[in-house]
């Protein structure tokens, strides 16, 4: 850490409470352990339960203020603790901040554990690769736990948010036929573009209809990236062993029809699922689809944004110097 300094701006709450609580702070920068690596943040993704946990709603440990929020980022390493080996000071890399004792992504540097830090794949510029650490996680983790593979008929609700944009590409490179239903003409448009097989409005009357056409036999797997009546009435359409799958947050979370599994997982990361998730990302093509950016500053904005429709990522701009 030699020329980095003692000192960072981070958006931070002294207490639980609502987007006026969301403040500039000067703090110190984390002190690096054994197994931790620091990362001069460039962007730092948004995501759903930041708002959560600034609410109070979320806590992973001992309350404690100012608390800095912040789930996923991109950025360089500037420094590492003992014993990090497959990392090094300088590679760009993209990670995982949430439920981190030693703060979040919302700041100019960020300490996190090694084994949630992958590098950028060639074919990711920064800013896309801020925005896909919890999502690539989590939807890579649900596409698993549905043993996604060739000639996969796979329903995917939720195909143009944060999850799900990147669940949709993931799936089609692990050789699935996706059916997506997605959020609105925009978000469909997106859904198409991204290699859906068939894409849908999630407010649309024939969702039923076009679902049984595309899965005359029922869909293998689903995973369920939103909730709802319209949602639920679907899964019926999930042939006899098959599997459904959702992350946690999903409410109300789905029920499967008799005969069918159903599964929860989350994307917390591990060395061997960024090592998958890299592989994936690097076959061709692949985007994280940026809907706005804000400033480190604009933080409370980004978090009210994200109560609104949007598709794919909303992220952070974070000036490292």
């Amino acid at each position: 850490m030699q020329n980095t300094p003692q000192q960072m701006k981070a958006m931070a709450v002294d207490a639980f409470g609502g987007p006026d609580k969301l403040t500039l702070h000067t703090l110190p920068i984390p002190t690096v352990d054994a197994g931790e690596v620091l990362i001069r943040v460039e962007v730092a993704g948004g995501n759903i339960w930041d708002a959560l946990e600034r609410e109070g709603t979320l806590i992973y440990n001992e309350a404690h203020f100012p608390r800095v929020l912040g789930s996923d980022c991109a950025g360089t390493i500037v420094a590492i603790g003992d014993g990090v080996e497959r990392l090094a000071v300088g590679d760009r890399v993209y990670a995982q901040s949430f439920m981190n004792n030693k703060g979040g992504s919302y700041a100019q540097y960020v300490v996190v554990s090694e084994k949630t830090v992958a590098p950028i794949p060639a074919n990711l510029d920064m800013l896309m690769a801020g925005g896909l650490p919890c999502a690539g996680g989590t939807a890579l983790r649900n596409l698993e736990a549905l043993e996604t593979g060739n000639e996969t008929k796979l329903m995917l609700w939720g195909a143009s948010g944060s999850v799900g944009h990147v669940a949709l590409q993931l799936a089609k490179r692990m050789g699935a036929s996706v059916f997506a239903i997605a959020s609105g003409a925009d978000g469909v448009a997106l859904a198409q573009q991204l290699g859906a097989d068939e894409a849908v409005d999630g407010h649309s009357d024939d969702i039923m209809q076009r679902a049984r056409a595309f899965a005359p036999d029922g869909f293998d797997t689903a995973l369920v990236l939103v909730g709802g009546d319209s949602v639920q009435s679907t899964l019926s359409l999930v042939r006899q062993g098959g599997i459904i799958s959702f992350p946690n947050g999903v409410m109300p979370e789905p029920k499967a029809p008799d005969g069918v599994e159903l599964k929860q997982a989350d994307g917390f990361a591990d060395p061997m699922l960024l090592d998958e998730l890299n592989r994936l990302v690097s076959i061709n093509e692949f985007q994280v689809h940026i809907a706005q950016t804000f400033s480190l500053e604009e933080a409370a904005q980004a978090q009210e944004a994200m109560k609104q429709h949007y598709l794919g990522k909303i992220v952070l701009r974070v000036s490292g110097e």
